[in-house]
């Protein structure tokens, strides 16, 4: 039987995604969060995703598991009976996409039957898509994906065209789901961003918005590019930093005893700084966050197969892996004195301290 998590990722996966047209896989995940979560979870939206806190400890710092609910993909424009501009939204591989098969949708679609067909023309910003199954007559599709498997499970693997990070958000939720039917005195956030993929729109639009609380701690939830050190099988990554710069090392630390914790279980992790791009655990360090990372080795990042676009490939070990990674931090975060917890207790001692303070200003 495939993994928990693995099944709701086929859930999120029936519907195709793109950077602002999340829509889809976000309606998926509140579905079932509504079926498995209930009201033991607060779901709150705002411009850039949706938050789902549940509150074990009551008051007090959340550890949040962040993903994004987008892969890269292509808007739509001048659409015609021939064909459409496609303007690049991502980091898919250039090089691959000219003769690459898309699958063109409507803003909100309802499942993966697409609107139209076509091949990718042109290279560099100015790609256009070919129709080989035109739109219907009144049908106006506005975003288009590679016509890759929207999922597929093959023994030790699960392949998609849009992994990265929609198998995140569903590692991410199933965590949460373990930590409340364990009732686990502790209390964490799952976010599920918009826009990642066009540089972190979703998670800065949080942060601008003050949708997170300061004291809280981000792991960021990931599938990222395999490396020598991070390979496929061995076990999730604790993320020591990306390509531009490294993560709390508090934060790490928790996550450290958690993996030693899992390896008395038979439990493998790997343990790395993945270069291979940036994450979101970057923007909330530079917006003051305690923040760090965890990655599931990706095969095919971002479509890149050898020698033309592929699904993304991950092994399901793996995705098992980190569900426990995550579980097993969650619930020792109470544990631990990480920033929101120290800045709590220096609140507290500044509050009692006060009489002093203003005893030296009317001295002065």
């Amino acid at each position: 039987m495939a993994h928990p998590a693995a099944i709701l990722f086929r859930e999120l996966t029936s519907v195709p995604t793109a950077p602002f047209y999340e829509e889809g896989p976000a309606g998926k995940a509140l579905d079932w969060i509504r079926r498995n979560l209930g009201a033991r979870v607060a779901v709150g939206r705002a411009l850039g995703g949706f938050l789902v806190r549940y509150r074990g400890a009551g008051k007090g710092p959340a550890l949040a598991f962040a993903a994004h609910l987008d892969h890269p993909a292509f808007h739509l424009s001048r659409v015609t009976r021939d064909g459409a501009r496609a303007d690049l939204k991502g980091g898919l591989p250039r090089d691959l996409l000219p003769g690459a098969e898309v699958e063109a949708f409507a803003p909100r679609p309802k499942d993966n039957r697409p609107l139209a067909r076509g091949i990718v023309a042109g290279e560099g910003d100015g790609f256009r898509v070919r129709w080989t199954e035109p739109p219907g007559k009144g049908s106006a599709p506005e975003f288009a994906t590679l016509a890759l498997t929207p999922w597929e499970l093959d023994g030790k693997w699960l392949r998609s065209r849009s992994i990265d990070d929609l198998l995140g958000c569903a590692a991410s939720l199933e965590a949460l789901r373990r930590l409340v039917k364990a009732r686990a005195k502790t209390n964490v956030t799952v976010l599920l961003h918009r826009a990642e993929e066009v540089g972190f729109v979703g998670a800065l639009e949080l942060i601008r918005a003050r949708a997170v609380d300061a004291g809280d701690s981000i792991i960021s939830v990931e599938t990222s590019r395999e490396l020598p050190d991070a390979r496929p099988g061995k076990g999730p990554v604790i993320r020591l930093g990306d390509k531009a710069c490294l993560f709390d090392p508090n934060l790490t630390a928790l996550l450290d005893d958690a993996a030693a914790a899992l390896k008395g279980r038979g439990i493998a992790c790997q343990r790395t700084r993945l270069t291979g791009g940036t994450c979101e655990a970057t923007a909330y360090l530079a917006a003051g966050y305690e923040a760090g990372g965890v990655a599931i080795p990706l095969v095919n990042y971002h479509n890149a197969g050898p020698g033309k676009v592929a699904a993304e490939a991950v092994r399901v070990s793996d995705l098992a892996g980190v569900v426990e990674l995550l579980f097993e931090a969650g619930r020792r975060f109470p544990e631990r004195t990480l920033r929101g917890g120290m800045r709590r207790r220096m609140d507290h001692i500044l509050a009692g301290q006060r009489r002093g303070l203003n005893r030296w200003k009317m001295i002065s």
